[in-house]
């Protein structure tokens, strides 16, 4: 593969962050000077927390990053190898100004990315993300240089994960949850979760048999993959647990299987969290934060139940920024993310995975008994058959196929959603055979239809 040099840092913007494949056109020297521009918009002295995931491309790209970060006369806390939530969870806990995030991605698993975050860990908005773009893009850049010894200093902070851990404990009543007996497949799809969520469970009295929690050299699939999700289904049956999930790379959401090895999808978690949780309940004057594609039939859900609805565009940061704006009980992004501010205004894989431990512990239920009664929208479906060579690759693959529709879409993990307009579309690797399952819904089934259409099209062709 050829290396091109990147002429504008507008390249590898994609969707409000900076991704693109390490050492080709996505370089130290691209890295460090990025770091250089971010750290001359802090004050010199001020603290910032950075971490990666568990490649070494993204290893290589973030010591680039903190020279440049150190030559302005920044300080960093380094977390190393951790999960998203931990690093976001760090900048609140010690008070730093800001933070920075390094690693791949479900979908650009062969890529690397920058993710900025404020100091309230929170990602920051496209304008401020377009603002360090530009000033990449001028020359001379506008970057402070420090004296040598005013450079800045990088302190170790390992015990954190644990402080994060027992955080994460003090929300959930382990006593009530230990009584259940409960057993759990935990997938930590080769990422920094293998070393917090095997001992987070542990410690609540969840018996839990945890897969992939090792370091493995980065691939051109993405992680958790068809053939992942499909082993963690078979051991939840094998094994009778009462419930399985796999985390994202990044630790930030997870994809939930029922007893029977079935996905839950993220509408019916949704209703299950605004059904059963406790806050939520209890907050009814609240707002629920939710992104404008949800479906008519759960948006008059949330609403018979009581709670207002705001609608916002599912760009970083912007759903933790309308959490605070509108004090809101709760907030939902159909990228199968789902934030509990009375942890954090940002989603936690390991949150949203206690407070299904918790509400199945409360209701003395299983998963797919407290999911079955929510009510479904009105579907056109469609499956497609595929042939087994392109599984290995195919959430790429449907990517490609999204990008070439020209719609908008969203990663749902082991789907895609894509919209337009009024019209959206769910396209979904099936469990249990070789087949795309296409599913669509708008106020016009001829819409729907034409959006189903296309999809079939175009995945025929793979």
């Amino acid at each position: 593969m050829s290396r091109t040099p990147i002429k504008n840092l507008s390249e590898l913007n994609k969707n409000g962050r900076i991704i693109g494949r390490a050492n080709y056109i996505f370089t130290p020297e691209i890295s460090s000077s990025i770091g250089s521009i971010h750290g001359s918009i802090f004050n010199q002295n001020e603290s910032i927390v950075m971490g990666r995931d568990y490649h070494n491309d993204s290893r290589m790209l973030k010591r680039a990053y903190t020279s440049g970060l150190m030559s302005t006369g920044i300080n960093l806390l380094n977390l190393s190898d951790c999960t998203f939530p931990l690093l976001q969870f760090t900048i609140r806990r010690f008070g730093a100004s800001g933070g920075v995030y390094i690693s791949g991605e479900h979908l650009y698993s062969e890529d690397v990315g920058i993710r900025f975050l404020d100091a309230g860990g929170i990602e920051v908005s496209r304008n401020e993300i377009q603002r360090i773009i530009d000033s990449f893009n001028t020359y001379p850049k506008p970057v402070r240089r420090v004296d040598p010894n005013e450079i800045g200093q990088i302190t170790a902070i390992p015990q954190t994960a644990d402080i994060y851990v027992k955080s994460l404990q003090q929300f959930v009543d382990k006593k009530k949850i230990k009584k259940a007996d409960l057993k759990i497949v935990v997938d930590c799809s080769y990422g920094p979760t293998g070393k917090l969520t095997p001992l987070l469970i542990n410690d609540i009295g969840v018996e839990v048999i945890a897969l992939n929690t090792h370091y493995r050299e980065r691939s051109s699939s993405p992680v958790p993959s068809i053939n992942t999700i499909r082993n963690t289904a078979n051991i939840v049956k094998a094994s009778n647990s009462h419930l399985g999930v796999l985390f994202d790379v990044d630790g930030s959401r997870i994809l939930v299987l029922d007893e029977n090895g079935t996905e839950i999808c993220y509408e019916d978690l949704l209703m299950l969290f605004v059904s059963y949780d406790k806050r939520i309940q209890n907050s009814k004057s609240n707002t629920i934060i939710t992104t404008p594609s949800i479906p008519p039939v759960v948006k008059k859900f949330i609403e018979d139940a009581g709670f207002p609805i705001k609608q916002v565009e599912n760009y970083p940061g912007e759903i933790s920024r309308q959490i605070r704006e509108e004090r809101a009980c709760f907030a939902a992004a159909d990228t199968l993310k789902f934030s509990f501010p009375e942890f954090a205004p940002f989603s936690d894989g390991n949150f949203i995975l206690l407070k299904i431990l918790e509400i199945m512990t409360n209701q003395d239920d299983l998963l797919s008994s407290l999911t079955k009664g929510f009510p479904k929208g009105t579907k056109i479906t469609r499956t497609v058959p595929i042939s087994p060579d392109l599984l290995d690759n195919i959430h790429n693959r449907l990517r490609e196929v999204a990008e070439e529709t020209g719609y908008q879409y969203h990663d749902i993990i082991n789907e895609l959603k894509v919209v337009d307009n009024n019209c959206y579309a769910l396209i979904k690797v099936a469990l249990h055979r070789n087949a795309i399952i296409l599913s669509a819904e708008s106020e016009h089934k001829e819409d729907a239809q034409k959006m189903i259409d296309k999809l079939e099209k175009i995945i025929s062709r793979l």
